[in-house]
């Protein structure tokens, strides 16, 4: 994020997105930043169709060949991410702690995702209002995980109106 910031083109605020498992990957960083308490947090975050809970590693090949999309266990075994070397804090279904972060939080989920339940989203921000976060936060009624072609426009129109609010000078 450093050099990020260091570059010519860039202004000097930043904004993590992620859809999927690149939206976990946002959530769990900002949050472990925090937590650790590391200088350079994103100064706006969005996550499309994100996990609640840090989810464990699997092959994707495998993943495609047993036809089933839909939840499988978690081996613990099996770890999908690792913070300064160490993994041990980051088990599967632990959940990620993105409450700590007190920047702009941008979430949305299509309702009828058949990867990540819609409900990992509503947990999301149900915790975060318990905390006293406001989230800008979008459904998109009737979209799977990632939204169909007129609903994809309402999501970037929505998560370009976030991020020229946030991110203004």
């Amino acid at each position: 994020m450093a050099a990020l910031r260091a570059f010519p083109f860039v202004s000097k605020k930043i904004g993590f997105y992620g859809v999927s498992r690149g939206a976990e990957h946002a959530l769990l960083l900002t949050s472990l930043m925090v937590r650790d308490g590391i200088a350079g947090l994103p100064d706006a975050l969005a996550a499309h169709s994100p996990p609640d809970v840090i989810c464990g590693a699997f092959d994707a090949w495998q993943y495609r060949d047993s036809g089933d999309p839909g939840w499988q266990t978690w081996d613990p075994g099996r770890r999908a991410w690792s913070w300064r070397g160490n993994s041990d804090d980051l088990l599967p279904t632990t959940p990620i702690e993105i409450e700590r972060y007190d920047g702009p939080l941008f979430l949305s989920h299509g309702t009828a995702d058949r990867v990540w339940s819609v409900d990992m989203t509503r947990r999301l921000a149900d915790r975060l209002m318990r905390y006293g976060r406001m989230p800008d936060v979008h459904y998109y009624e009737g979209q799977d995980h990632i939204p169909g072609s007129a609903a994809e426009n309402e999501h970037h129109e929505q998560l370009i109106a976030f991020f020229e609010r946030t991110l203004a000078l």
